[in-house]
Protein backbone atom coordinates (compact mmCIF):
# COMPACT_ATOMS: atom_id res chain seq x y z
CA UNK A 1 0.00 0.00 0.00
CA UNK A 2 1.26 2.97 -1.10
CA UNK A 3 2.32 5.99 1.21
CA UNK A 4 2.60 9.69 0.92
CA UNK A 5 5.58 11.45 2.94
CA UNK A 6 5.66 15.31 3.10
CA UNK A 7 9.40 16.90 2.81
CA UNK A 8 10.06 20.48 3.10
CA UNK A 9 13.13 22.45 3.92
CA UNK A 10 13.54 24.41 6.03
CA UNK A 11 16.60 26.40 7.49
CA UNK A 12 16.44 28.30 10.41
CA UNK A 13 13.99 27.89 14.03
CA UNK A 14 12.43 31.10 13.04
CA UNK A 15 8.11 30.62 14.27
CA UNK A 16 6.50 31.42 11.40
CA UNK A 17 8.62 29.77 8.63
CA UNK A 18 8.74 26.55 10.81
CA UNK A 19 4.78 26.80 11.39
CA UNK A 20 4.36 27.10 7.49
CA UNK A 21 7.16 24.40 6.75
CA UNK A 22 5.52 22.09 9.07
CA UNK A 23 1.76 22.67 7.71
CA UNK A 24 2.66 22.33 4.38
CA UNK A 25 4.72 18.92 5.43
CA UNK A 26 0.96 17.41 6.90
CA UNK A 27 -0.92 18.70 4.20
CA UNK A 28 1.63 16.70 1.52
CA UNK A 29 1.57 13.66 3.43
CA UNK A 30 -2.18 13.44 2.72
CA UNK A 31 -3.03 14.10 6.67
CA UNK A 32 -6.38 16.01 7.14
CA UNK A 33 -6.03 18.23 9.78
CA UNK A 34 -9.82 18.75 10.24
CA UNK A 35 -9.77 15.54 11.45
CA UNK A 36 -8.42 16.33 14.79
CA UNK A 37 -11.29 19.19 15.97
CA UNK A 38 -12.71 18.08 19.01
CA UNK A 39 -10.00 15.44 19.93
CA UNK A 40 -7.92 14.97 22.50
CA UNK A 41 -4.03 15.11 21.00
CA UNK A 42 -0.74 13.86 22.56
CA UNK A 43 2.36 15.29 21.80
CA UNK A 44 5.44 12.59 22.44
CA UNK A 45 8.53 14.87 21.28
CA UNK A 46 12.21 13.14 22.02
CA UNK A 47 13.36 14.11 25.69
CA UNK A 48 16.00 12.20 26.39
CA UNK A 49 17.49 14.74 28.83
CA UNK A 50 17.93 17.63 30.26
CA UNK A 51 19.85 19.46 27.65
CA UNK A 52 19.86 22.84 25.97
CA UNK A 53 18.43 22.82 22.46
CA UNK A 54 21.65 23.85 20.72
CA UNK A 55 22.70 20.95 21.07
CA UNK A 56 20.48 19.30 18.96
CA UNK A 57 20.17 16.04 21.42
CA UNK A 58 16.10 16.72 21.68
CA UNK A 59 13.00 18.09 19.65
CA UNK A 60 13.70 21.85 18.85
CA UNK A 61 11.38 23.99 21.22
CA UNK A 62 10.58 26.44 18.35
CA UNK A 63 9.37 23.27 16.50
CA UNK A 64 7.73 22.22 19.32
CA UNK A 65 5.43 25.68 19.80
CA UNK A 66 4.87 25.77 15.61
CA UNK A 67 3.49 21.61 15.97
CA UNK A 68 1.75 22.85 19.16
CA UNK A 69 0.19 26.38 17.71
CA UNK A 70 -1.13 24.22 14.81
CA UNK A 71 -2.46 21.37 16.62
CA UNK A 72 -4.45 24.34 19.17
CA UNK A 73 -5.91 25.72 16.35
CA UNK A 74 -7.98 22.23 16.45
CA UNK A 75 -7.61 19.81 19.34
CA UNK A 76 -10.03 20.46 22.04
CA UNK A 77 -6.76 19.40 24.64
CA UNK A 78 -2.90 19.08 23.82
CA UNK A 79 -1.20 16.81 25.71
CA UNK A 80 2.53 16.46 25.94
CA UNK A 81 4.13 13.51 27.08
CA UNK A 82 7.71 11.50 27.16
CA UNK A 83 9.61 9.73 29.42
CA UNK A 84 13.34 10.63 29.99
CA UNK A 85 15.63 7.47 31.47
CA UNK A 86 15.86 8.86 35.11
CA UNK A 87 15.32 12.60 34.46
CA UNK A 88 12.00 14.25 36.00
CA UNK A 89 10.19 15.18 33.16
CA UNK A 90 9.20 18.69 34.37
CA UNK A 91 13.20 19.27 34.83
CA UNK A 92 14.00 17.73 31.55
CA UNK A 93 11.13 20.13 29.69
CA UNK A 94 12.52 23.21 31.60
CA UNK A 95 15.94 22.49 30.04
CA UNK A 96 14.99 21.90 26.73
CA UNK A 97 12.72 24.65 26.74
CA UNK A 98 9.89 22.77 26.17
CA UNK A 99 8.01 23.60 29.46
CA UNK A 100 7.91 27.39 28.72
CA UNK A 101 6.01 26.47 25.15
CA UNK A 102 4.03 24.04 26.78
CA UNK A 103 2.73 26.35 29.69
CA UNK A 104 2.32 29.53 26.75
CA UNK A 105 0.11 27.13 24.62
CA UNK A 106 -1.47 25.78 27.60
CA UNK A 107 -0.57 22.45 27.27
CA UNK A 108 -1.21 19.90 29.91
CA UNK A 109 1.81 17.72 31.23
CA UNK A 110 0.75 13.96 31.42
CA UNK A 111 2.12 12.08 34.58
CA UNK A 112 4.31 9.68 33.01
CA UNK A 113 4.80 7.46 36.23
CA UNK A 114 1.42 6.23 35.70
CA UNK A 115 1.40 3.09 33.35
CA UNK A 116 -0.69 0.42 31.22
CA UNK A 117 -0.05 -2.57 29.66
CA UNK A 118 -0.49 -2.34 25.87
CA UNK A 119 -0.88 -5.88 24.26
CA UNK A 120 -0.86 -7.17 20.98
CA UNK A 121 -1.05 -10.52 19.77
CA UNK A 122 -0.03 -9.83 16.91
CA UNK A 123 4.06 -9.26 17.56
CA UNK A 124 6.30 -11.24 16.93
CA UNK A 125 7.66 -11.87 20.05
CA UNK A 126 7.15 -8.91 22.42
CA UNK A 127 3.40 -9.26 22.76
CA UNK A 128 2.96 -6.98 26.16
CA UNK A 129 4.50 -3.51 26.75
CA UNK A 130 4.27 -1.51 30.14
CA UNK A 131 3.65 2.66 28.30
CA UNK A 132 2.85 5.61 30.19
CA UNK A 133 -1.00 4.88 30.74
CA UNK A 134 -1.69 9.14 28.54
CA UNK A 135 -1.55 7.28 25.89
CA UNK A 136 -4.76 4.95 26.19
CA UNK A 137 -6.53 8.69 26.75
CA UNK A 138 -5.25 9.87 23.79
CA UNK A 139 -7.60 10.10 19.81
CA UNK A 140 -4.53 11.54 18.00
CA UNK A 141 -0.57 10.63 19.02
CA UNK A 142 1.37 13.09 17.46
CA UNK A 143 5.05 11.55 17.28
CA UNK A 144 7.68 15.06 17.38
CA UNK A 145 11.16 12.75 16.57
CA UNK A 146 14.66 14.57 16.51
CA UNK A 147 16.76 13.08 13.27
CA UNK A 148 19.82 11.58 14.86
CA UNK A 149 22.19 9.14 14.35
CA UNK A 150 22.62 6.28 16.61
CA UNK A 151 25.30 4.01 18.49
CA UNK A 152 22.68 0.91 18.79
CA UNK A 153 20.47 1.40 15.94
CA UNK A 154 22.19 3.35 13.25
CA UNK A 155 19.35 6.03 13.15
CA UNK A 156 16.81 7.27 15.49
CA UNK A 157 13.57 8.79 14.75
CA UNK A 158 9.74 7.97 14.45
CA UNK A 159 9.86 4.56 15.07
CA UNK A 160 12.69 4.52 17.87
CA UNK A 161 10.95 7.86 19.47
CA UNK A 162 8.04 5.66 20.68
CA UNK A 163 10.87 4.12 22.77
CA UNK A 164 9.78 6.73 25.08
CA UNK A 165 6.05 5.57 26.09
CA UNK A 166 7.98 2.61 28.04
CA UNK A 167 8.90 4.45 31.55
CA UNK A 168 12.31 5.82 32.45
CA UNK A 169 14.72 2.96 33.60
CA UNK A 170 12.57 0.60 32.11
CA UNK A 171 14.41 1.59 29.06
CA UNK A 172 17.55 0.44 30.29
CA UNK A 173 15.94 -3.01 31.65
CA UNK A 174 15.06 -3.68 27.76
CA UNK A 175 18.31 -3.21 26.82
CA UNK A 176 19.56 -5.38 29.22
CA UNK A 177 17.11 -7.63 28.17
CA UNK A 178 17.52 -7.44 24.88
CA UNK A 179 21.22 -6.31 24.13
CA UNK A 180 21.16 -8.01 20.64
CA UNK A 181 20.90 -5.12 18.16
CA UNK A 182 18.69 -7.00 15.90
CA UNK A 183 16.41 -8.21 18.58
CA UNK A 184 16.23 -4.84 20.17
CA UNK A 185 14.97 -3.52 16.75
CA UNK A 186 12.69 -6.14 16.88
CA UNK A 187 11.08 -5.27 19.57
CA UNK A 188 11.05 -1.61 18.42
CA UNK A 189 8.66 -3.03 15.73
CA UNK A 190 6.98 -5.25 18.24
CA UNK A 191 6.09 -1.65 20.17
CA UNK A 192 5.57 0.32 17.54
CA UNK A 193 3.16 -2.53 15.93
CA UNK A 194 0.96 -2.53 19.21
CA UNK A 195 0.60 1.40 18.79
CA UNK A 196 -0.75 0.56 15.50
CA UNK A 197 -3.00 -2.39 16.16
CA UNK A 198 -3.19 -2.90 19.88
CA UNK A 199 -5.31 -0.17 21.43
CA UNK A 200 -8.99 -1.11 22.26
CA UNK A 201 -9.90 2.18 21.08
CA UNK A 202 -7.55 2.57 17.94
CA UNK A 203 -5.20 5.90 17.86
CA UNK A 204 -4.57 8.20 15.05
CA UNK A 205 -0.85 8.50 14.30
CA UNK A 206 1.04 11.40 12.91
CA UNK A 207 4.84 11.30 13.16
CA UNK A 208 6.47 15.00 12.08
CA UNK A 209 10.79 14.88 12.17
CA UNK A 210 12.44 17.65 13.26
CA UNK A 211 14.95 17.66 11.15
CA UNK A 212 16.16 21.45 10.17
CA UNK A 213 19.57 20.74 12.74
CA UNK A 214 19.95 17.24 12.79
CA UNK A 215 22.59 15.11 14.79
CA UNK A 216 25.81 13.37 13.95
CA UNK A 217 28.58 10.77 14.91
CA UNK A 218 27.89 9.68 18.27
CA UNK A 219 23.98 10.02 18.69
CA UNK A 220 21.79 10.47 20.35
CA UNK A 221 23.03 11.81 23.21
CA UNK A 222 25.62 15.11 23.88
CA UNK A 223 28.57 13.59 22.29
CA UNK A 224 26.93 13.66 18.99
CA UNK A 225 27.60 16.89 17.07
CA UNK A 226 24.81 19.58 15.59
CA UNK A 227 24.62 19.55 11.69
CA UNK A 228 22.56 21.81 9.87
CA UNK A 229 20.05 19.69 7.47
CA UNK A 230 17.05 21.88 6.64
CA UNK A 231 14.43 19.23 6.47
CA UNK A 232 11.15 18.82 7.72
CA UNK A 233 9.36 15.53 7.13
CA UNK A 234 5.52 14.26 7.77
CA UNK A 235 3.53 11.23 7.40
CA UNK A 236 1.28 8.39 9.12
CA UNK A 237 3.88 5.98 8.63
CA UNK A 238 7.18 5.91 10.53
CA UNK A 239 9.06 3.54 9.12
CA UNK A 240 7.66 5.95 5.33
CA UNK A 241 9.64 8.91 7.89
CA UNK A 242 12.81 7.20 8.90
CA UNK A 243 13.25 5.92 5.35
CA UNK A 244 12.78 9.10 4.15
CA UNK A 245 15.32 10.66 6.67
CA UNK A 246 17.69 8.04 6.27
CA UNK A 247 18.11 8.36 2.35
CA UNK A 248 18.80 12.75 3.11
CA UNK A 249 21.60 11.56 5.37
CA UNK A 250 22.58 8.98 2.91
CA UNK A 251 22.30 6.12 5.48
CA UNK A 252 22.97 2.50 4.65
CA UNK A 253 18.95 1.33 4.76
CA UNK A 254 21.05 -2.19 5.49
CA UNK A 255 22.33 -1.04 8.78
CA UNK A 256 18.86 0.33 9.86
CA UNK A 257 16.93 -2.68 11.15
CA UNK A 258 13.81 -0.71 12.04
CA UNK A 259 13.64 -0.28 8.51
CA UNK A 260 15.07 -3.19 7.18
CA UNK A 261 12.52 -5.66 9.02
CA UNK A 262 9.95 -3.13 9.22
CA UNK A 263 9.40 -4.37 4.79
CA UNK A 264 8.10 -7.73 5.98
CA UNK A 265 5.88 -6.60 9.08
CA UNK A 266 2.91 -5.72 7.07
CA UNK A 267 2.53 -2.25 8.80
CA UNK A 268 1.71 -0.30 5.68
CA UNK A 269 4.25 -0.21 3.59
CA UNK A 270 6.16 -3.56 1.89
CA UNK A 271 9.10 -1.68 0.08
CA UNK A 272 10.58 1.41 -0.81
CA UNK A 273 8.73 1.44 -3.65
CA UNK A 274 5.74 1.84 -1.83
CA UNK A 275 6.95 5.20 -0.53
CA UNK A 276 5.68 8.47 -2.50
CA UNK A 277 7.64 11.28 -1.28
CA UNK A 278 5.40 14.90 -1.93
CA UNK A 279 7.38 18.21 -1.96
CA UNK A 280 10.79 18.82 -2.15
CA UNK A 281 13.02 17.14 -4.59
CA UNK A 282 14.71 14.44 -2.40
CA UNK A 283 18.20 14.16 -4.15
CA UNK A 284 18.48 18.20 -3.91
CA UNK A 285 18.34 17.68 -0.04
CA UNK A 286 20.76 14.79 0.45
CA UNK A 287 24.03 15.18 2.65
CA UNK A 288 26.29 13.06 1.25
CA UNK A 289 28.95 13.39 4.09
CA UNK A 290 26.68 13.26 7.39
CA UNK A 291 29.04 11.32 9.76
CA UNK A 292 27.11 8.08 11.53
CA UNK A 293 28.07 6.50 14.53
CA UNK A 294 31.68 4.38 14.23
CA UNK A 295 30.17 1.97 16.25
CA UNK A 296 30.60 -1.75 14.34
CA UNK A 297 28.62 -3.80 16.37
CA UNK A 298 28.51 -7.38 15.45
CA UNK A 299 24.75 -7.29 14.52
CA UNK A 300 23.59 -11.02 14.12
CA UNK A 301 21.69 -13.33 15.97
CA UNK A 302 25.05 -14.75 17.60
CA UNK A 303 25.76 -11.46 19.36
CA UNK A 304 24.30 -13.36 22.92
CA UNK A 305 26.76 -16.05 22.45
CA UNK A 306 30.10 -14.11 21.44
CA UNK A 307 32.56 -13.99 25.05
CA UNK A 308 32.97 -10.96 26.65
CA UNK A 309 36.49 -11.89 25.79
CA UNK A 310 36.24 -11.81 21.76
CA UNK A 311 33.38 -8.62 22.23
CA UNK A 312 36.06 -6.47 23.40
CA UNK A 313 38.86 -7.77 20.55
CA UNK A 314 35.99 -6.99 17.92
CA UNK A 315 33.61 -4.44 19.24
CA UNK A 316 34.12 -0.92 20.37
CA UNK A 317 33.55 -0.20 24.26
CA UNK A 318 33.13 3.10 26.37
CA UNK A 319 35.63 4.76 28.19
CA UNK A 320 35.55 8.15 30.13
CA UNK A 321 38.23 10.85 29.01
CA UNK A 322 39.87 12.20 32.18
CA UNK A 323 39.37 16.25 32.24
CA UNK A 324 35.73 16.28 30.66
CA UNK A 325 34.62 13.45 33.21
CA UNK A 326 32.74 15.64 36.19
CA UNK A 327 32.11 12.40 37.76
CA UNK A 328 28.50 13.09 37.87
CA UNK A 329 27.56 9.26 37.49
CA UNK A 330 24.46 9.51 35.04
CA UNK A 331 26.51 6.98 33.22
CA UNK A 332 26.71 4.11 36.61
CA UNK A 333 22.89 5.52 37.33
CA UNK A 334 22.09 4.71 33.71
CA UNK A 335 23.71 1.56 32.80
CA UNK A 336 21.70 -1.17 32.98
CA UNK A 337 24.18 -3.99 33.05
CA UNK A 338 26.00 -2.35 36.37
CA UNK A 339 29.26 -2.58 34.70
CA UNK A 340 30.40 0.76 35.88
CA UNK A 341 31.74 1.84 39.13
CA UNK A 342 33.90 4.14 41.08
CA UNK A 343 37.27 4.12 42.77
CA UNK A 344 38.55 6.41 45.76
CA UNK A 345 39.97 8.95 44.14
CA UNK A 346 40.01 8.17 40.42
CA UNK A 347 39.13 11.14 38.13
CA UNK A 348 36.82 9.22 35.98
CA UNK A 349 34.85 5.86 36.20
CA UNK A 350 35.59 2.46 35.60
CA UNK A 351 33.89 0.71 32.68
CA UNK A 352 33.75 -3.07 33.21
CA UNK A 353 34.24 -4.57 29.71
CA UNK A 354 32.91 -8.04 30.37
CA UNK A 355 30.15 -6.92 31.85
CA UNK A 356 29.27 -4.48 29.20
CA UNK A 357 26.57 -4.61 27.05
CA UNK A 358 27.03 -2.40 24.58
CA UNK A 359 23.83 -0.85 24.74
CA UNK A 360 25.74 3.07 25.49
CA UNK A 361 23.14 4.32 27.77
CA UNK A 362 26.32 5.97 29.36
CA UNK A 363 27.34 7.30 25.59
CA UNK A 364 23.89 8.99 25.14
CA UNK A 365 23.31 10.08 28.06
CA UNK A 366 26.83 11.99 28.96
CA UNK A 367 26.45 15.49 30.04
CA UNK A 368 29.89 15.85 28.81
CA UNK A 369 30.79 14.81 26.10
CA UNK A 370 32.97 12.52 28.77
CA UNK A 371 32.22 9.46 26.85
CA UNK A 372 34.07 7.96 23.58
CA UNK A 373 34.52 4.38 22.05
CA UNK A 374 37.80 2.49 22.15
CA UNK A 375 38.07 0.30 19.24
CA UNK A 376 38.78 -3.45 19.86
CA UNK A 377 42.74 -4.67 19.16
CA UNK A 378 41.23 -6.52 16.16
CA UNK A 379 39.07 -4.10 14.38
CA UNK A 380 40.50 -2.57 11.51
CA UNK A 381 41.71 1.46 12.02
Amino acid sequence: MRTLIGLVPCQRYELEGVKKAVRMAISLSGFDLSAMRGKRVLLKPNVLMPVVPERAVTTHPVFFQAVGEIMKEYAKKVVVIDSPNFFALPNALKKTGLMEVAQKLGMEIANNTVTRPLHWDGARRYKTHEISAAFFDADVIVNLPKLKSHSLTHLTGAVKNIFGAIPGTKKAQMHMKIPDPIEFSEYLLDLYGAFLHGFEKPKVLLHIMDGIVALEGEGPGPSGKPREVGAIIAGTDAVAVDYVAARIVNFDIEKIFTIKRAFSRNFGIDSPKDICIEGYDIEKMMIEDFVPSKTSLLKSRFWNFITPALKNLLVERPIAIEGKCTLCLYCKKVCPANAIFTRPGAKVPTFVSRKCIRCFCCLETCPSEAIVLKKGLLQLK
